[in-house]
């Protein structure tokens, strides 16, 4: 495992992190996000996130979690009133390198957002109807208390 003589930092913007939202459905963060890596090889990755917390990293745990070769995958939320934790990788070097790992699993995390996304658009094109599984006495109620 190689130990970093000094820390490498990668800074984005929201826009970087989260990509443009033409649609205004959030708001975007004061605060950048800020990666640090803090240990790494071929089969292990260790860097500290700051400005993220469970949003972004459970969704990316789980998708690492489903890449052939990752072995160990966790992030730590170092104090609930902090955005900042600690993410851990480590991978059988022989099937994927930890760094690729990481960034195959960053892609599919990015194609299901702009997927969910994309949906969301299509949604609010089409405009309110009554799902399949309620009668058209359901809906009413249902639509009447709101």
């Amino acid at each position: 495992m190689k130990k970093l003589e000094r820390a490498e930092v990668i800074i984005l913007s929201y826009e970087d992190y989260y990509g443009v939202d033409e649609l205004s459905l959030w708001k975007p963060r004061t605060k950048k996000i800020k990666i640090e890596i803090l240990n790494y090889s071929d089969d292990f990755l260790e860097f500290e996130v700051d400005g993220e917390t469970h949003t972004i990293l459970n969704p990316l745990r789980m998708e690492l979690m489903n890449i052939d070769g990752v072995i160990f995958v966790a992030y730590k939320i170092v104090h609930p009133l902090f955005d900042k934790a600690k993410f851990v990788v480590r991978t059988d070097k022989t099937k994927i390198k930890a760094l690729d790992a990481l960034k195959l699993a960053k892609e599919n995390v990015k194609k299901k957002v702009f997927e969910v996304t994309s949906k969301i658009r299509e949604a609010l094109k089409s405009g309110e109807r009554k799902p399949d599984f309620l009668s058209e006495e359901e809906y009413r109620k249902l639509k009447s208390r709101y």
